[in-house]
This record gives structure tokens, sequence and C-alpha cells, in this order.
């Protein structure tokens, strides 16, 4: 299989807030388990002092902001060129407890405190599940799920530096019974991976991000739903990748 494990697959353990279980790299396209390694991929491929646009496509924001500026106090000023293990291993005291300076929910909040004065157009497409983006009010896009497949071709053409973000648990929604289950169909799927496998080639998409949040019982049902999911999504863009 063709790409690069910049995490080795570690196995289909919990991911929860900091445990990164794998991140693959195939040129300007990263899957992971665990969101939080997306911020270091986005930077190995975005031009600095560039304006840069922003695709998110979550069931979450990924914007918390209860304890920024210790998480940002944790980080060196620059993050460009810092080693993967390095990134993934930054610490913060948080009341008196040390943790993860970057995580799951925290890592887009922290993107842009570092990258704020070089912001373009940014998109959030979520179940407003978690904190509003840190960003002026006004100065981002609230995407709703129907409007998405139909205006997400137009909406790239207007961008020319993006960085695409997928986390799969977009796709996944809670019953009342208590399950996890998909919602969003595969023609739906379809048809959004049209315009990013068409943006990808046209160089508008700079990098994309996958993220699978697989932990069992969590928010896309657990490692073979999620994975499963990943797999359609790969065929339609044409990457070649799957999981030991």
């Amino acid at each position: 299989m063709a790409g690069k494990w910049h995490v080795p697959f570690n196995g289909r353990g919990i991911s929860g807030h900091a445990t990164q279980n794998f991140l693959w790299q195939d040129g300007p396209v990263y899957i992971m388990d665990n969101h939080r390694a997306a911020w270091w991929c986005w930077l190995r491929h975005l031009p600095a002092g560039e304006s840069i646009d922003v695709f998110h496509i979550d069931r979450h924001t990924d914007t918390l902001g209860s304890n920024l500026p210790l998480w940002l106090a944790a980080l060196p000023s620059q993050m460009r060129g810092v080693p993967i293990q390095s990134y993934l291993s930054f610490q913060a005291n948080v009341n008196g407890v040390p943790g993860a300076a970057i995580r799951w929910d925290n890592y887009l909040s922290l993107f842009f405190e570092h990258e704020r004065d070089n912001l373009g157009s940014v998109y959030f497409a979520t179940h407003h599940d978690g904190d509003a983006p840190n960003l002026p009010e006004g100065s981002w896009f609230d995407v709703v799920p129907w409007c998405l497949p139909k205006n997400l071709d137009f909406w790239l053409e207007q961008g020319n530096n993006w960085l695409f973000n997928i986390d799969l648990d977009y796709f996944f929604c809670d019953m009342d019974s208590g399950d996890c289950r998909r919602f969003l169909d595969s023609a739906y799927v379809k048809d959004v991976c049209a315009s990013i496998k068409k943006h990808l080639g046209s160089g508008r998409i700079k990098v994309l991000t996958i993220c699978l949040t697989p932990d069992e019982n969590g928010f896309s049902g657990g490692w073979a739903s999620s994975e499963a999911l990943c797999s359609e999504i790969c065929e339609h863009l044409g990457i070649a990748f799957s999981l030991p």
C-alpha cells in the first residue's frame, strides 16, 4: 500500500482525548484515528504567511476554549517544523493536573490562535456540538447538512489554499436507543467526495485530513463502522488505504 505511517498502527484501541493509534499520509491526504494530529499535517502543506481557507466537516466544532491560554503557553510560538512525536507530547498543567496540550477538541482553536492573521474563508459544517469558533462574529460560515453537497463545489471555487478537514462522526448521530448510527447515505457521501476529489486534483485543496473517531460506543459507532465509511470515502477519492 502506498503512503507513509507517521504514527505506525498500534491496534484498534481507545483514542479518547489524546491517544494517537495511527497517522498515515499519501501526498496531501492524511488519515488518522484521533483528530488532534490534524494541525501538524496542515502545517506541512500550507505556505507560511499566505491566506489559508478552512473547511471543517465534523460533528463537533473542535474549538474548545476553556483553558486556551494554558494550552497556548505550553506550545512553542512557531509550530511549523515540529516533529510529530514532539507535537503529540506537549503537556499543559491545568488545575494542577498535567495532560496533553493538543487534544481532539482544541487543536482547531489552537490553530486559529496561531494563524489568526492568515485566515481567509472559514466554513463550519457541524452538529453545533462544542464551543463556538474562537473567531470574530460574522467571519465564518455555518453550513447545515442539506446545503453541503449542492454548494460545496461552488464554495471551494472561491479559494486557493484550502485545508479540508473531515471527521467521520459528522455522518453519524445518536439514537433514542443509545446506539450511534450513520444517518447520511452513500449518495450524500459520493456527492461530497466528488467535489473534494475535483479540488484536490486542481490544487485548490492543499491538504485533506480525515479522522475516524473510532472509539467503541463513541461518536462514529466503533472501529468497524468508521473503517467502513473511511473505505467508502477512499474509494471515491481514489486513495488506496486500509488498516492492517
